[in-house]
């Protein structure tokens, strides 16, 4: 009789033979091209064997519907990210007051929506036991009672005491992702400016209540739950945040190494490119990686950014012979709500399966940024955006430079091809039939 093979042996051998066989190239003989044994641009997920032993995260938004999770290939994933929830009390948005009716300050904001989630994150931790899921409080929007939390020991253990009330109260939860926007200065985003001095340690001693209050649940449940956030890595704020001590108490960083360029921008470029566009520029994910590590935070806790979206701008003259978009001026934004456009989109309009431009675009490699960019000559439209050969390459920056692994926003965005991409940088392989 033939020996049985034991669950999954299979697979990874079927994984291992993919890898041995030849690799096709996408597109051949292009500048910056990469190899892969799958299509780069074939616009379905596919499934992945986990050997290369990184995160590979992406973020949930809770305003879209819980399909997306059911739908999602437990092993391709090791992190989801679950955008967002906010808090009650000083601070509170408008629109959360039906959410915190009956809740004291500096309480999370819940409703029924998050109950659903938490019912399609247990049913994908049933298919997939391995993946960790975070609920990510804040954001750009809702970051404004952190504000009025961080520098005060009161606030700050009711917020404590509230986070870890919601992960007892939604069991398929591991955890809490802090996604505070700009401490020390949240630019008045919604027509209040907050922020002070005080928020750079501040930012600290939160993290370092979070961290109690997690360790404590997980003394009375024996579940291990994971403390994350979500952090602009510009020198300008990087350098006001005590992260060296903050990081002591979180599991994992997740730099936002997109939205470098924007609508608020005067300079055109790629908003999400894998390396500097110079020397002493911040626009790359390496400059993020030295710009944090400088700041005392290991490389083994930061996990790379990724944009399942791009962004553009109109007026944009081709730059001379020899150099990229960086830098080129521009007189408006992309004609797309926030100059913003999905990858699903991109793909299925502009791009070709082989990875060439369509409509008018030419799909422009730029060599140090490492990034692709589509460009229409004739409309003077550029858009910079995280293609799969740049992903792959963030990938594999990630594993050179020891960093935790990858993560993306948001998966409503893609088509297959990004999270694809970023399971094959990080070394998954995937299992082809």
């Amino acid at each position: 009789m033939t020996p049985a093979i034991a669950p999954g042996f299979g697979r990874r051998l079927l994984a291992i033979a993919i890898a041995l066989a030849p690799m096709l190239a996408w597109p051949a003989g292009a500048a910056g091209s990469t190899t892969a044994p799958y299509p780069l641009f074939g616009g379905k997920p596919l499934e992945w064997e986990r050997s290369g032993g990184k995160i590979v995260g992406v973020y949930t938004p809770n305003w879209q519907p819980t399909a997306l999770v059911d739908a999602l290939h437990g092993d391709s994933v090791t992190h989801v990210i679950y955008a967002f929830l906010h808090v009650c009390g000083p601070g509170q948005l408008p629109e959360d007051a039906p959410k915190c009716e009956g809740k004291g300050d500096y309480q999370l904001a819940t409703s029924a929506i998050d109950d659903s989630f938490n019912a399609a994150f247990a049913r994908l931790k049933a298919r997939a036991p391995h993946v960790k899921v975070v609920a990510s409080v804040g954001g750009w929007g809702g970051s404004d009672p952190l504000f009025l939390i961080a520098d005060d020991a009161a606030p700050r253990a009711a917020f404590a005491t509230s986070a870890a009330d919601f992960l007892r109260t939604h069991p398929a939860f591991d955890g809490i992702d802090i996604d505070w926007e700009h401490p020390t200065n949240n630019g008045a985003a919604n027509g209040v400016q907050l922020g002070s001095p005080a928020d750079g340690q501040g930012y600290a001693d939160l993290m370092a209540a979070l961290r109690g209050a997690l360790d404590t649940l997980t003394a009375q449940n024996g579940h291990k739950y994971i403390l994350t956030a979500a952090i602009n890595t510009q020198h300008v704020i990087v350098d006001k945040v005590n992260y060296r001590d903050a990081a002591k108490s979180m599991d994992y960083i997740f730099m936002m190494t997109y939205d470098n360029y924007g609508s608020w921008t005067k300079a055109t470029g790629n908003h999400t490119s894998p390396r500097a566009s110079a020397d002493g520029a911040e626009d790359g994910l390496d400059a993020a990686v030295r710009t944090m590590t400088g700041a005392g935070v290991p490389a083994g806790k930061l996990v790379a950014g990724v944009a399942m979206y791009g962004r553009g701008f109109t007026g944009v003259g081709k730059p001379a012979p020899g150099h990229g978009f960086s830098g080129e001026p521009h007189t408006g934004t992309y004609p797309a709500p926030e100059g913003a456009s999905d990858w699903r989109e991109l793909a299925s309009r502009y791009i070709d399966r082989a990875g060439n431009g369509l409509h008018g675009y030419q799909v422009v490699y730029d060599p140090t940024t490492q990034a692709w960019n589509l460009y229409n000559a004739r409309n003077a439209l550029f858009m910079g955006y995280d293609d799969p050969r740049a992903v792959i390459a963030k990938g594999r920056f990630a594993r050179e430079a020891g960093l935790a692994g990858v993560f993306a926003w948001e998966l409503s965005q893609d088509n297959g091809d990004i999270l694809n991409a970023m399971n094959f940088g990080v070394g998954n392989l995937p299992l082809l039939r």
